[in-house]
């Protein structure tokens, strides 16, 4: 009878337990990372090196991919999180350019991904800046990411008259230099953060030329809402593209907000001179971009960080190191927590109970996670 008791009054507290509120991952409305495991992940012993941005390669389980800029590098963790993980560096044979001052990456579509470089294209500062520089596609295939590629580099060679090995690059267009953030739309179109031109592009790859190639010329390029956003020197805008709404959400981090763009609005104008033959950019006009949260309302200095899971919007500021979450549909905070970082700026979010943060100010990857 008293087991019974007993196991009946248990039952009547979960009954009775209130339900959880706000992030897990952000303490659930504690406001304090006692509230929350917070671990540092990776180091500069992992070739971290002011990491910037991360990814989770989608196509394969426990893969995070984070790209360092003082370097122009690559790092990737296996089995990431787990006590099995181990770590790789990798930096392209031609990174001077096709990842020099990396800020930003995106995965696309399968085995494929694209970067954004804060560059105006100085090759490590071997050459006086020519803003010859742009958003670059890669392959996510370790067989050929970070490669050189023998046919490439002979065909290249005759074509310039001089030895020149481009690397594992699969294409490359060349119309934003200071590419402050990028997100990935469709098959080889991602949009970008302009920070020269202060506006964002939507960039269309088409086919690209293959790892080490040099042909550029079916990119397709619209510059939208110019002299709309702004750039902060050394401080990433990242960006997501809401697939189900197609809304840009832009960490507008020199005017100091979240910015939205309707994508499907606007129409094609005045065609803009490309650098590079047969590359098409056109001005694009009348697109819609309102602000979804106003930073100096809501205590921000800079927004870097920005990430979009389960109609959840996350926001990390770069001044204070406060990661946010916000509603998409309301615009409401959900929930927030300091994470105390002094370079916050990529986030991934696995979950609620799983968010991975990038510090560039210590060279280091962290996760919060749930206790």
């Amino acid at each position: 009878m008293l087991l019974l008791l007993l196991a009946c009054t248990g039952a009547d507290d979960k009954k009775t337990q209130p339900a959880l509120s706000g992030i897990g991952a952000l303490g659930h409305e504690s406001h304090d990372l006692g509230g929350v495991a917070f671990e540092q992940m990776a180091s500069s012993s992992d070739g971290l090196d002011v990491p910037r941005d991360l990814e989770f390669n989608p196509e394969v389980a426990g893969e995070l991919w984070i790209v360092n800029r003082a370097d122009d590098s690559v790092t990737i963790l296996f089995d990431a999180g787990t006590d099995a993980q181990t770590s790789t560096h990798i930096v392209d044979p031609y990174a001077e350019h096709f990842m020099e001052e990396v800020s930003s990456l995106s995965f696309g579509k399968p085995g494929h991904f694209g970067t954004c470089q804060e560059s105006r294209n100085t090759y490590n500062d071997k050459q006086r800046p020519n803003d010859f520089m742009g958003p670059t596609l890669w392959s996510s295939d370790l067989a050929i990411f970070g490669e050189s590629n023998p046919a490439a580099v002979d065909y290249v060679s005759a074509l310039f008259g001089f030895y020149a090995d481009l690397g594992s690059h699969l294409d490359m267009l060349h119309e934003s230099p200071l590419c402050m953030g990028i997100a990935w739309e469709t098959e080889n179109v991602y949009w970008v953060f302009d920070g020269m031109n202060s506006s964002l592009s939507r960039y269309d790859f088409a086919e690209d030329h293959g790892a080490g190639y040099d042909d550029h010329s079916d990119g397709v390029i619209g510059r939208y809402v110019e002299g709309e956003v702004e750039r902060v020197e050394d401080v990433p805008s990242h960006m997501v593209f809401d697939h189900d709404t197609a809304l840009l959400y832009v960490a507008d981090t020199g005017n100091n907000r979240v910015a939205v763009l309707d994508t499907a609005t606007g129409t094609q104008g005045d065609k803009i001179r490309a650098s590079e033959p047969g590359v098409k950019q056109f001005a694009w006009d009348d697109a819609e971009i309102w602000t979804f949260i106003e930073g100096s309302e809501v205590g921000w200095g800079r927004p870097s960080g920005l990430a979009l899971f389960d109609g959840v919007l996350y926001v990390g500021d770069n001044a204070t190191g406060n990661l946010v979450a916000y509603d998409v549909q309301t615009g409401e905070m959900i929930d927030w927590i300091p994470t105390g970082l002094g370079g916050l700026m990529g986030i991934e979010v696995v979950s609620e109970d799983e968010i991975w943060l990038t510090d560039a100010a210590s060279d280091a990857v962290y996760r919060l996670t749930t206790l």
